[in-house]
């Protein structure tokens, strides 16, 4: 080839889309779109992708491609085509989403080494001045060690050193390198040992085991376990489960490898995350429902074609068990398929039934796995090895081919949506445009769909599939209100509980029956609080009250993480009555025990499941008949099927629907109706318990009669009224920064500008944050309403969130404020 090639390059964290760099003769044929590179930028090397190669030379000087950092594409092009559209549709940097399609630990980085390289002390103290930024990188360096970036960071006590850097290396004081740094996780190799295929014949064995067993009893011992292994069809055994076999040693081992007996080799170990859950296995027939309802998925499997699909079917109505009839044609017809569950409904026991259904050709993607496990699930995928992936949000990037079909379980579940970190997308909206990249049909299922995916079925943008009754003959569960107010005033409190549902646990102790009990809050008591004074234990980076954890006994903070001891005296009066006010999980368990000696519970939420494998063997507990009542978070609401619950109990039904939120009402329905959908799904009744001091509310009627058909009518009735999604567009955005009156600056500087722009949106005035600081850093938020007909892919939304950010810049010249823009916002905090 002998035109020049260019390349333009996402590099992420690099405001612009893409960098354009030359492409030097040698690495013309490794340079493909999807391809991970080195590239200066600065005086930095820096990890980016590969977006297009072209010879078009641009008009200004070019820096070069340093180094081509894989073999073959990373990002496939359907993945690239998706991670276009999120980076446009969301307002977020190219390069940051590309990064986020890949497991977390690949990322190449370079590390800064600097040494010193004059002994010119007049130069020195010339250039050092009176910088005592300056001074104290000196003299760090004076003792000849070459110290990385990190280091004379620490040692001149300061933010950033680059600055002070730039000008000793352009003075020629000092040296900088960088060093490409190992990535975090790389394919995983054990020693395997395997019998040399001379050996491998019985007649010419027989004969060496004749010789060795007299000279070297140990090594006749290895030769033993191999041949053994080989004759079950092991070609390698594990150098430690050899050695340990065989009673050996691996310089025995070693000894055979010299007498050219057996090879020691490198062999690659797949690294997989284990489910510690097993259940009996069931006969299933489909309903007559379930076949209609298959039919026309696999209708739209064999037509090839991209369409969205809802399936609204109650709890306990079978879905999973289309998911994965529907799987089974799509991988007779030779494709493969793509399954996301919330990460709250990602149980062991969802993946043990697809494990079952699909062995080998199935894998799993998710946050409690691995960094290890996470990268061999996604580089067998990309090579072909795996068929159908089941993963989190995030396994909308997952590098399959071939896709027949797109599940998406739960698919009004909050969690979809990434709020706290770029690119802030939802996951159920980014799979369905990659079932559009990839023509192939997307099934979204839930018993209590989310108020967008309700009004596209209803104008027909999607096609609305339905299961109404449970199977089995199971019948949905009688929901009863319990009035709590007047359980108080008739003295039938037992702690959170009334004596109704305390009574209702015992008995079906009593019975060998089982009870799920829900409080969406973790932690002992939400505060302590003074009695005396009024006085509240407040985080000191956070707006918001510490919460009392009863098993450390300590206060904490569950934004920034920070802890505090519980104070014995109030700090404001020196008052000792110091009252722990509010319920969390642990004091509900407290009471529920005190109320229920005889149960046996477990609880399940964020402090009981932090180390790995704790939701399978809480689960697994329980499913064996360990505990009589599980007991937690909203983890215990949604993707649990056990036939021997009958009672499920609501400890503050309308807790959520006190929340300043237009989605209050709806999360709340949707909460209700599935935590009670957990009851009765066997042979016997359920009862679901909702304890309110408001029982007369109308979500909690909708919830009892089952009406979600409609509650959803009058919400979005609701909704058209006061013009909130589905029938426009939010996007929110939020500033922060250390500094309270520059954060204000900027959202006040952003309205001025935006205010000027062409309205295919309208705004109000920015406000601070509900909670106005998070992790020492203030808040103010700013929210816009855009018209969807006026900008359907987000490129208006850009290009002026585009020119009012340089409008800012200008007038400010500080990058110490950051700003979040969340397109279609689930968290409005």
């Amino acid at each position: 080839m002998s035109e020049r090639v260019y390349a333009d390059i996402a590099v992420p964290g690099v405001p612009k889309d893409t960098l354009t760099y030359a492409v030097p003769e040698g690495l013309y044929e490794r340079m493909k779109p999807g391809v991970r590179v080195l590239v200066p930028l600065g005086r930095r090397l820096l990890m980016g992708f590969i977006v297009r190669v072209h010879g078009t030379m641009p008009d200004f000087a070019l820096k070069a491609v340093q180094q081509v950092l894989d073999v073959e594409p990373v990002i496939t092009p359907a993945v690239q085509q998706l991670c276009d559209w999120v980076h446009r549709y969301y307002v977020c940097g190219l390069g940051e989403v590309l990064k986020a399609a890949l497991p977390q630990g690949m990322d190449v980085d370079t590390a800064r080494f600097v040494s010193l390289c004059s002994d010119d002390e007049e130069l020195i103290a010339r250039v050092i001045g009176r910088s005592r930024t300056k001074a104290a990188i000196i003299d760090a360096l004076r003792t000849g060690e070459v110290l990385s970036e990190d280091e004379l960071l620490a040692a001149a006590g300061t933010k950033s050193i680059s600055a002070q850097l730039r000008e000793l290396m352009v003075e020629g004081v000092v040296q900088v390198e960088s060093v490409i740094e190992r990535p975090a996780v790389r394919v995983k190799t054990v020693l395997a040992v395997r019998l040399l295929p001379e050996w491998t014949r019985g007649e010419k064995l027989a004969e060496l085991m004749e010789i060795v067993e007299a000279r070297a009893p140990k090594q006749a011992n290895i030769i033993a376990t191999l041949w053994k292994h080989h004759g079950q069809g092991k070609r390698t055994v594990p150098m430690a489960d050899l050695v340990r076999e065989a009673k050996a040693t691996a310089a025995q081992v070693r000894a055979l490898e010299d007498k050219e007996v057996v090879e020691v080799l490198d062999e690659e170990v797949t690294r997989e995350w284990e489910i510690r859950f097993a259940e009996k296995n069931k006969n299933i027939t489909l309903t007559a429902a379930q076949r209609a309802v298959l039919g026309r998925v696999t209708a739209a499997v064999d037509e090839g074609a991209h369409r969205t699909m809802l399936l609204y079917g109650v709890t306990g109505s079978g879905k999973t068990q289309v998911y994965i009839d529907a799987i089974r044609h799509v991988l007779a017809a030779g494709k493969n398929a793509l399954v996301l569950v919330p990460e709250i409904s990602l149980t062991p026991q969802f993946v043990y039934r697809f494990r079952q259904a699909f062995g080998g050709d199935v894998t799993v993607m998710h946050s409690r796995m691995s960094l290890g496990e996470r990268y061999d699930a996604w580089r067998l995928t990309l090579a072909g090895n795996y068929r159908v992936v089941v993963g989190v949000r995030s396994s909308v990037f997952a590098p399959l081919a071939d896709i027949g079909l797109i599940v998406v379980d739960e698919e009004q579940d909050g969690s979809y949506k990434q709020s706290d970190t770029v690119p802030r997308y939802n996951g159920r909206d980014a799979v369905i445009m990659r079932g559009w990249f990839e023509q192939a049909p997307v099934l979204l299922g839930s018993a209590t769909p989310s108020a967008e995916s309700w009004h596209n079925a209803r104008i027909g943008k999607y096609e609305l599939l339905e299961l109404p009754e449970r199977i089995d003959g199971a019948v949905l569960p009688v929901i009863e209100a319990v009035d709590m107010a007047e359980a108080k005033r008739q003295r039938l409190l037992r702690g959170a509980f009334s004596v109704a549902l305390a009574d209702g646990i015992r008995d079906r102790c009593t019975r060998g029956e089982a009870s799920i009990i829900l409080h969406n809050r973790r932690g002992f008591a939400p505060h302590v609080e003074c009695r005396d004074c009024g006085y509240v234990e407040e985080c000191d980076n956070c707006s918001i009250s510490l919460t009392f954890h009863k098993d450390a006994d300590l206060l904490r903070c569950h934004y920034c993480g920070t802890t505090r001891r519980v104070p014995v005296v109030c700090p404001q009066c020196g008052g000792t009555d110091l009252d722990r006010v509010g319920l969390g999980t642990q004091r509900v368990e407290e009471d529920l025990l005190n109320a229920v000696p005889e149960a046996r519970v477990i609880r399940m939420d964020a402090d009981s499941t932090r180390r790995k494998g704790s939701h399978d063997l809480i689960l697994s507990a329980f499913s064996q008949g360990e505990a009589d009542v599980l007991l937690g978070t909203q983890m215990v609401a949604k993707g649990l099927d056990f036939e021997r619950v009958t009672l499920v109990g609501v400890v503050s039904a309308e807790q959520s629907l006190l929340l300043p939120d237009f989605r209050a009402a709806e999360r709340t329905m949707q909460l209700l109706t599935q935590v009670a959908g957990r009851a009765g799904r066997g042979s016997r009744p359920g009862t679901v318990m909702l304890q309110a001091m408001q029982p007369e509310h109308p979500v909690l009627q909708d919830v009892q009669r089952h009406d979600y058909t409609g509650f959803m009518e009058r919400e979005l009735q609701s909704r058209r009224q006061l013009y909130y999604p589905p029938f426009c567009r939010l996007v929110l955005l939020t500033f922060s920064g250390e500094d309270e009156r520059a954060v204000e600056l900027a959202a006040t500087s952003y309205h001025a500008v935006l205010s000027r722009e062409q309205h295919f949106f309208t705004m109000y005035a920015p406000q601070p944050a509900l909670l106005a600081r998070i992790n020492r850093r203030y808040r103010w938020q700013l929210m816009l309403r855009i018209e969807k007909s006026h900008d359907s892919d987000g490129s208006r939304l850009g290009a002026m969130l585009a020119r009012a950010e340089e409008a800012y810049l200008r007038k400010v010249r500080s990058k110490a404020v950051s700003v979040a823009v969340d397109v279609d916002p689930h968290a409005m905090l």
